[in-house]
């Protein structure tokens, strides 16, 4: 499979909206944080905000700062459950989305599209302007979540090349209007879930 299926989209994909909530000072988000910090990973959930803060004021992509918090709310799954949930909850919109998208006439879920199905969404993103972070990303990030767990490298690389490709989805937004609507849609699903459930805790 190619993008569409990938772990590291949905590992970044996640994460970033994370760091969206992060970013933000008010309402349900400051509980996110309060939240975040107050289970085992608090001090990884720093760093990984100091990780965003200094990748954006260098200008880099923050795809390297992803993996540690993965890997740390993954290993204290019994506190961060909610979080966790909810993010696979929005994978599943996310998912949709594509399916809806780029093949409309399909029944099956993403995990069922067979290879010619998923060649469509191949060369749309290689039909526009991030024909080459795309295929990098492709190329180079297309693994099992077992070889991700093998080979945190790969996945901290992944991560960043993700980073990229998202910047010039943005740059070409054009061109990529259905691929940032779907991540709008997801965005939104996730916001939703994450104020619905700190409004219950408050």
């Amino acid at each position: 499979m190619g993008i569409i299926s990938s772990t590291v989209l949905k590992l970044a994909h996640i994460y970033q909206n994370n760091n969206q909530v992060v970013d933000s000072s008010s309402g349900w988000q400051n509980q996110f944080e309060v939240f975040m910090k107050g289970g085992a990973c608090k001090q990884v959930f720093m760093d990984f905000q100091d990780c965003v803060d200094n990748s954006k004021k260098k200008n880099e992509t923050i795809g390297q700062c992803y993996p540690m918090l993965h890997k740390c709310m993954e290993a204290h799954s019994d506190y961060y459950m909610p979080i966790i949930a909810m993010s696979k909850a929005s994978l599943k919109v996310l998912d949709e989305s594509l399916v809806k998208t780029f093949l409309p006439s399909t029944t099956v879920s993403l995990n069922e599209i067979n290879e010619d199905e998923d060649e469509k969404f191949v060369e749309f993103m290689k039909g526009g302007g991030c024909k080459e972070s795309y295929t990098a990303w492709h190329d180079d990030c297309n693994f099992t979540e077992e070889e991700a767990e093998k080979n945190k490298d790969l996945v901290t690389k992944c991560a960043g090349l993700f980073g990229k490709l998202s910047k010039c989805l943005d740059v070409h937004s054009d061109y990529y209007h259905p691929i940032l609507a779907v991540k709008k849609t997801t965005e939104e699903h996730l916001e939703k879930e994450l104020a619905a459930f700190f409004a219950e805790e408050s």
